[in-house]
């Protein structure tokens, strides 16, 4: 018998603004990872054309040996099977749904020892920072903190009233070019505006004050140091907000670009818009229509005779 293990992991849009390194939301677009072990070795298949890694270089398979390293047990043999959805180094968490669905696979074959909260550490540790890959693991919008090796993490209610509309241009930007921009130091008054918008957005979601997203999701802190990474973006946010949206980010690290919307009727439009005004700059680009996922990670096992 061949034990197979099928993981879907959703796609995440973090920082919404302000929340640099803390908040982010799951989205319903997921990557999916199938992993099919056998006796000895590594091989890795890809359903898609996005080009990775085939060996044990890969992100995937490296994640899924953690939790047997911290084990002290050697991985099994396994075929990696990627459905990719997700576009990679577009500030969509790409990178998150490879290390979680490997931690997770390795896990539940381990009969689960470690905690979700357990994963999230190693998920952490190995993607960096806390935000997207809590997202992929718990769903839903998640706000984190990370001190050391201990992440802790909540979720906070989503209004499932608002829509994303998720533009993506036809350019990659890895996320360590963009946090390379990143200064040392900032300004009292910044940091200052960031913590006072981060606190604004999270209390308008909580009270479904759409008007308050307008001031919650401006940031000092990321988005001004990246902006030369993706020609035309803030003109491009501005158009979103004159089309009708509630709010309009850099998704994560970049380039990828999110409108908040609480009218299904108005996302062409918003989209559209935002389309048009990219192409001033000679950026094509791409969107999609979004809705938040409350689910995080799923695994499902299968046995095949």
């Amino acid at each position: 018998m061949t034990d197979i293990i099928k993981v879907t992991v959703p796609a995440s849009t973090s920082n919404l603004g302000p929340g640099f390194d803390t908040l982010s939301l799951a989205l319903d677009l997921c990557n999916e990872f199938t992993f099919k072990i056998k006796e000895s070795g590594v091989t890795i298949r890809q359903d898609s054309a996005i080009s990775l890694p085939e060996d044990s270089t890969n992100l995937v398979y490296r994640s899924f040996c953690a939790p047997f390293k911290k084990q002290r047990k050697s991985p099994p043999g396994v075929e990696i099977i990627i459905n990719s959805k997700i576009p990679m180094a577009a500030g969509l968490g790409s990178s998150a749904t490879a290390i979680v669905s490997g931690l997770v696979a390795a896990n539940y074959l381990l009969k689960n020892p470690f905690s979700k909260e357990n994963i999230l550490s190693m998920a952490t540790k190995l993607e960096g920072h806390p935000d997207n890959v809590a997202a992929a693991l718990y769903g839903g919008l998640t706000v984190s903190y990370s001190e050391d090796e201990q992440v802790f993490v909540h979720k906070f209610p989503f209004p499932s009233e608002l829509l994303l509309v998720v533009i993506t241009p036809n350019f990659d930007l890895p996320t360590r070019i963009a946090r390379e921009l990143l200064p040392a130091k900032v300004p009292y008054n910044d940091a200052v505006f960031n913590i006072s918008c981060t606190a604004y957005l999270l209390a308008s979601l909580l009270n479904k004050d759409w008007e308050g997203l307008k001031i919650g999701f401006q940031d000092r802190l990321h988005q001004s140091y990246r902006k030369d990474l993706v020609p035309g973006m803030d003109l491009v946010l501005q158009e979103a907000l004159k089309a009708g949206a509630l709010g309009a980010t850099l998704s994560g690290a970049g380039p990828t670009l999110a409108a908040f919307i609480n009218d299904k009727a108005e996302a062409e439009t918003i989209g559209t818009a935002m389309q048009e005004k990219w192409k001033e700059f000679n950026v094509e680009s791409k969107f999609q229509i979004l809705s938040t996922s409350e689910e995080g990670a799923k695994v499902e096992s299968l046995v095949v005779k």
